[in-house]
């Protein structure tokens, strides 16, 4: 029985999906994890997992320290759990967890979810001239040459990955979702609506981490001025370190057209997601500082479409995710930073019916196109080696 260990912090939907692919055709998989976080479906039975040290994601120094701890856990374990046969698949998560193949010989693949350094450059103190960009790339290449493929979401992030490696071992997997699970529910039949009072509202989103990098201000200052318009309600769901400062904004100003709540169970997920008219994709890498900076397509962005969801997006015209919304026309994508555009984008769709629909129907259509099949896909290039 062949063997593989896969190394994630946090194990989520997508991962699942892939592991049970493998799982299905009787492999011996271990997973390395600090925290599975379970939607639509369960880890099979059969895989045995080792829990790390957790992610934590609530300042700069608790992310790092958590990073480096879970770290040194999966060099310990490797050493006792790899035997000459098995093989490794590990994503960026840690972003320098790709760095463990170096230590071993075994037949190893790495699945790219955000490129760095490429990432760090959305941090006003990172340049390319930067010693922990320059140090982050030297060993990115030496990781890249010794893994068999490397896997990654999309083109745009493909091209940045190939001034670290040739561009033959690189294999682009769009993201997916579970179109059953996420789907379109009416308004009078969703529990989150009922639950929270929103029957009348139109419900402007934003679902997801408040990370540093996340331009939740723009949300917060939009539904200030738009305080008066009792019909539009801005509903923030989430954790992260901005999570501070959307707390302070709301007990300074006490807005009735703001709810803010934690991340939804499992069972309310689906009516949540499907409660939003329209929902909001902050694109982290959208810096200004670099086109290389904008090549990753959020994976929730799947979930959204998948929910029949008008799509809004803060992210600049050249990025991967600005091309996903032009090609299949599901929203706007808006590159500036004050709240005209997305005040103006609500007002369309609030009034405007005929081009809200189109969003909506071309959302969920356009989710049929990135199923879960993608997870078979993976299994099948790594079965090569």
């Amino acid at each position: 029985m062949q063997k593989i260990i896969f190394i994630n912090q946090e194990t989520g939907p997508l991962l699942i999906d892939m592991i049970n692919v493998f799982a299905k055709q009787n492999y011996d998989i271990t997973l390395y994890t600090g925290e599975v976080i379970k939607t639509y479906a369960d880890l099979d039975l059969s895989v045995s997992i080792r829990f790390l040290k957790k992610y934590k994601k609530n300042n700069n120094f608790n992310r790092l320290f958590s990073w480096s701890f879970f770290f040194i856990q999966a060099v310990i374990l490797l050493i006792f759990d790899l035997k000459k046969e098995t093989r490794i698949w590990v994503s960026t998560n840690p972003p320098f967890a790709p760095w463990l193949i170096l230590l071993f010989k075994n037949v190893s693949f790495v699945h790219v979810y955000d490129v760095y350094p490429n990432a760090l450059l959305a941090l006003p103190t990172i340049s390319k001239k930067s010693l922990i960009y320059r140090l982050f790339l030297a060993f990115n290449k030496k990781t890249f040459s010794k893994a068999k493929v490397i896997f990654t979401p999309s083109d745009g992030m493909k091209k940045m990955l190939a001034i670290s490696v040739i561009e033959e071992k690189i294999k682009v997997i769009p993201w997916w979702a579970n179109t059953d699970f996420i789907q379109p529910i009416k308004k009078n039949d969703n529990k989150f609506i009922k639950d929270n009072n929103l029957h009348d509202n139109f419900i402007v989103m934003y679902s997801g981490n408040l990370g540093l990098t996340h331009n939740v201000e723009k949300i917060l200052n939009t539904a200030l001025e738009l305080k008066d318009d009792l019909k539009v309600k801005f509903v923030i769901i989430g954790e992260g370190p901005k999570k501070k400062t959307v707390d302070s904004f709301q007990d300074k100003y006490q807005l009735n057209n703001l709810l803010v709540l934690p991340f939804q169970d499992e069972d309310m997920l689906p009516h949540s997601l499907a409660s939003a008219d329209i929902s909001i994709v902050l694109d982290s890498f959208s810096s200004g500082k670099s086109e290389e900076s904008t090549a990753s397509i959020p994976s929730k962005t799947y979930y959204l479409m998948a929910a029949g969801s008008v799509i809004y997006a803060e992210s600049d015209s050249t990025s991967e995710l600005n091309n996903l919304i032009d090609k299949y026309d599901l929203g706007m994508c808006d590159s500036s930073n004050d709240t005209k555009g997305l005040i103006e984008f609500i007002s369309v769709c609030k009034n405007n019916s005929e081009v809200f629909n189109k969003y909506k129907t071309n959302s969920r259509k356009t989710s049929l196109k990135f199923t879960n099949a993608n997870a078979k896909s993976l299994h099948d290039e790594m079965i090569k080696y």
